[in-house]
């Protein structure tokens, strides 16, 4: 039998990794214990004062829109994170990105709000309560696992149906998905769950899928609180109908947008779970985030004659008798099969006949494909696959088939292909060779060794490339110009290969025109369409979509594309689309590469569904038989955060708010009031309370900046522009976003399957909240991928530790100075001349440098640059401190410098480090107010003084250079 306690390798890993902590320099751990006691001091502080609860101004002197400019206002949004397990610390990079800049919008004296939400909406919560409870169900209590038929039991799991409906088709594996890395490749969900430290009687608690949601979002609150985070708790919430008062706002939404017409209902392509029977979005997927259906047109190719060896197996096969049997081909370019030579197949690859729709017509393609349209209305009964025969590649070589549109109207052969992808499309390739650099590699090798292939002359000889398309860079033959280009020799040449293949579509398809055909003379754009047609009303193609790539569910099942009626949003529909483009061009994205992938998508997406009948949600309004789509509940929630906390008090809305508002007051009119302006019924119950929540969401309304991981822009920060232009005015359009990178871990992914992982918790317990927060800040900023490194925590405790001595010692010095103004003050390594003494040269040099690196750290946090920041803002000015104190070491610094530069010095380092800037600020400097009300220097000039800058760049290269010639002028002697 199994045990059920904890893997030996899993638990192994866990030792070595607590046996490394404990063998850091104690030294250190002390100095991480010192730091860590004053955050849990400055957290409990901060939480008992509620200093980051941030409430609209109560001055009614002033009306709603005007608010803004006499209390200016900031609010910033993180993507609310998924409660199915506890917070990374890829989780805490993104959230740093609007942590530090809520620090930074507080030091500029605004109202920065920054509200966090926990989303449950969707398929993964519920999916993992229903494998623990069949997990129970099978391994008891215990989770006993039966060695001798483990791997049985498991391909149970995989074919037991979260929908009850049965598995359809043939057993798709995948490769290790995204869920399968995250998790070190545990077979059972109990498995994943042990190694989070549960109990087997917690474990089953999961059962439940109400558990996940009362069990994660406290650990994710207290873990945010832990390092520190100046969140307004009041305002958090869980999605779906867990939550009446959500509930109410997803529904209405859905309500407003179908009316105008932005949800729709009809027949359309969309990646399918069978096992889970139905839609199969993002935030279901193990793997593929972002793929979308890839739509084909399928040629029809009738066999006139069969290979010898494939009509000895058509004649073994009595269900094939009196029947059409089909080649099929899946195509991108159906303008060019006027151009058609021949027909490749795989030779290694096994095929199928497969019934279709038509009673009396026979597809042979790959089953996959076979799979994929018995979902799009291709087979004799939806859902399943007609399997009457198999067949391998190699005994189809040689059949002739009849090629629709090709100039050899008396047929064409099948001819061996080595690079036909059972992964792509039908397994059987039309061959253009005149467009098609690959097929035209393909055609040329087989025409030069056809024993080689095994292949008879009378294939190919006779066959040669037909002239479809023109282009002025290539004229009528462009695969051969690009074969002889870029010095193609064979179809073994596949880098090549790819290079012109993807020169050849896109000049083909830009700058194309018809030669040949009812539409010669028109461009291939134009034409593209019209063939496509033409092949589908002829009987002689049809439509077919496939997933771009491998799609794997998270119940474990390879997704289909399946052609269904389904509610979906309208996303591309032109006038909507010239919206969304014009709310990005007002938005601030910080740099170029997210504009550019921004319009990218923009470009790409076209209608998604927004409806699933599994998982947790909130009902459709019109068809409560669906629930709303994870993805499409969580648009517009940013301004639900404006009005939350007065509406409840509590994560699940059991807690009612201050204005002692119900969830059934929150009807549609009072939803259109609150967001929207419409006027109010007359004689509503609670005209009053929704006036107060209509004024605070104007106040707070529109999200200053949303700080994203760069995966969402694929789908929810596009949704997230989409429906905002459908919602709300032009005023209330989101202002910016701002994407990062994922987060590396020492250089390298983080994964639990090679043990290079760190929680959030697990973080700010090794290292301290400031510690961890400065090493997020140094990681980076771009789009391009950043990296956590460990050594930089250790090395921020040290630094941190050691620049609060030094401040608290000078600190010590200045309060003697004020006693003694008129005398040298000397407290330990701290030298302070009298403060009536006149500011020297090198003094007024520091204080250049001072303002001009505060100047640099002001332009990089507002930037939203926090590792430029925290160069300029603490390593540099460091460094600018250390050069000044040598050099006044013997005559000792200026009073008046060093207050500025210690009260500097915290400010600069308050939004990153709040916890020891607090306690310097306060404890050291008897501050009375908290840093949290400190402001950015206002006496700072409007720019550098160059002029003393270059003064000392001039005075510190001539001190090196001295010291330079010295040690030269020593070396000598010594030989």
């Amino acid at each position: 039998m199994t045990s059920n306690a904890k893997p030996a390798a899993s638990a192994a890993a866990d030792e070595a990794k607590k046996a490394s902590w404990i063998a850091k320099d104690l030294s250190a751990t002390v100095k991480r214990d010192a730091l860590m006691e004053i955050e849990r001091k400055w957290q409990k502080d901060w939480e008992e004062r509620h200093v980051f609860e941030v409430d609209m101004p109560e001055d009614d002197s002033v009306a709603p829109e005007a608010l803004h400019d006499k209390y200016p206002k900031w609010m910033g949004t993180f993507p609310f994170p998924y409660m199915n397990g506890v917070l990374h610390l890829g989780h805490a990079f993104s959230v740093s990105k609007i942590e530090f800049a809520t620090g930074w919008e507080r030091l500029k004296g605004k109202n920065a709000l920054f509200p966090f939400g926990f989303h449950v909406t969707g398929m993964p919560i519920k999916a993992a309560a229903d494998k623990i409870a069949r997990e129970l169900e099978m391994f008891g209590p215990e989770f006993v696992v039966p060695e001798d038929d483990g791997a049985d039991l498991e391909n149970k799991l995989e074919d037991m149906s979260i929908s009850g409906t049965p598995k359809a088709g043939g057993n798709f594996r995948g490769k290790k998905s995204k869920v399968e890395a995250k998790t070190g490749n545990k077979k059972y969900q109990f498995q994943i769950m042990q190694d989070q430290g549960m109990s087997n009687a917690e474990i089953a608690k999961f059962a439940n899928a109400e558990h996940w949601l009362k069990h994660y979002p406290p650990i994710a609150i207290n873990d945010l609180k832990a390092m520190g985070c100046k969140i307004d708790w009041r305002r958090s919430f869980l999605t779906t109908d867990y939550n009446p008062y959500y509930d109410s706002f997803a529904r209405w939404q859905f309500t407003r947008l179908r009316e105008m017409g932005k949800i729709k209902f009809g027949k359309r392509y969309t990646i399918w779970s069978a096992k889970d029977g139905q839609p199969c979005m993002d935030h279901d997927r193990q793997s593929g985030e972002g793929v979308g259906p890839q739509e084909y047109t399928c040629i029809k190719m009738q066999v006139l004659s069969w290979s010898t060896e494939a009509e000895q197996i058509v004649a073994a096969t009595p269900e094939l008798a009196g029947k059409k049997v089909f080649l099929v081909a899946a195509t991108l370019r159906p303008e060019t099969m006027y151009g058609q030579t021949n027909c490749f197949i795989g030779t290694k690859l096994e095929y199928g006949f497969f019934q279709s729709a038509a009673s009396d017509e026979v597809y042979v393609i790959t089953e996959r494909a076979a799979r994929n349209m018995s979902f799009q209305g291709l087979s004799p009964i939806d859902g399943q696959v007609s399997k009457l025969a198999s067949i391998y590649g190699q005994a189809i070589v040689g059949t002739k088939v009849k090629a629709p549109l090709s100039c050899y109207a008396n047929g064409v052969y099948m001819l061996p292909m080595e690079n036909v992808l059972a992964t792509k499309g039908t397994g059987v390739v039309t061959s253009v060779p005149s467009d098609s650099p690959d097929d035209y590699a393909a055609l040329r090798d087989l025409k030069k060794k056809v024993d080689f292939y095994g292949i008879k002359p009378e294939w190919v000889e006779d066959f040669e490339p037909v002239p479809v398309i023109t282009t002025e860079a290539y004229g009528d033959m462009t695969a051969p110009a690009l074969c002889q280009e870029l010095k193609i020799n064979s179809q073994k040449d596949r880098d090549q290969l790819a290079k012109a293949k993807e020169v050849a579509y896109k000049e083909g398809f830009y700058n194309g025109v018809m030669s040949v055909g009812e539409f010669k003379g028109q461009s291939v754009q134009e034409a593209k369409p019209k063939v496509r047609e033409l092949l589908i009303n002829s009987g002689e193609g049809f439509a077919y979509a496939e997933p771009e790539n491998l799609v794997m569910s998270r119940s474990g099942d390879e997704c289909v594309v399946s052609l269904c009626d389904q509610w979906y949003f309208d996303y591309g529909e032109a006038s909507w689309k010239a919206l969304a483009e014009e709310c990005l061009a007002a938005m601030e994205t910080f740099d170029d590469e997210t504009r550019h992938q921004f319009q990218l998508k923009l470009d790409w997406l076209h209608q998604w569904a927004c409806v699933r009948t599994y998982g947790l949600g909130s009902k459709v309004p019109w068809d409560p038989s669906y629930l709303i789509e994870s993805l499409s509940d969580s648009t517009i929630y940013m301004s639900y955060y404006t009005v939350a906390h007065l509406l409840h008090r509590s994560l699940d809305g059991s807690s009612t708010g201050p204005l002692g508002i119900q969830p059934q007051d929150m009807d549609n009119e009072a939803w259109d009031y609150v967001l929207l302006g419409k006027e109010l019924p007359a004689g509503h119950s609670k005209c009053k309370e929704l006036a107060v929540l209509r004024r605070s969401f104007l106040y707070w309304y529109p999200v200053d900046i949303r700080s994203s991981g760069k995966d969402l822009i694929q789908n929810h920060l596009t949704f997230f522009i989409y429906i905002h232009t459908a919602m709300f005015p032009k005023q209330e359009w989101p202002r910016s976003v701002r994407i990062n990178g994922h987060l590396m871990l020492n250089g390298e992914k983080m994964s639990k399957s090679t043990g290079n992982t760190l929680s959030l918790r697990e973080s700010c317990d090794l290292y301290g909240a400031d510690a961890t927060r400065l090493s997020l800040a140094d990681a980076g900023d771009s789009v391009e991928d950043a990296n956590f490194e460990e050594s930089t925590a250790n090395a921020a405790i040290l630094h941190l530790f050691t620049l609060m001595e030094w401040i608290t010692e000078a600190q010590k010095a200045l309060c003697q100075s004020e006693a003694s103004p008129n005398s040298t003050v000397k407290v330990d390594d701290i030298k302070l001349r009298p403060a009536s003494s006149p500011l020297t040269v090198v003094d007024r040099i520091f204080d250049a440098e001072m303002d001009a690196l505060a100047l640099s750290t002001g332009t990089e946090y507002e930037k939203t640059m926090y590792r430029d920041a925290l160069k300029s803002g603490f390593y540099e000015f460091i460094k600018s401190r250390e050069w000044y104190v040598n050099v006044t070491a013997d005559s000792g610094m200026h009073p008046t410098l060093l207050r500025k530069y210690i009260n500097r010095q915290v400010i600069q380092l308050c939004p990153i480090t709040p916890h020891w800037a607090e306690h310097i600020w306060k404890t050291v400097m008897g501050n009375a107010d908290s840093i949290m009300d400190a402001r950015w220097p206002t006496d700072l000039p409007a720019e550098p003084d160059y002029s003393l800058l270059a003064v000392g760049d001039y005075i510190r290269k001539t001190v090196r250079s001295a010291r330079d010639a010295e040690t030269k002028l020593r070396s000598k002697k010594k030989k």
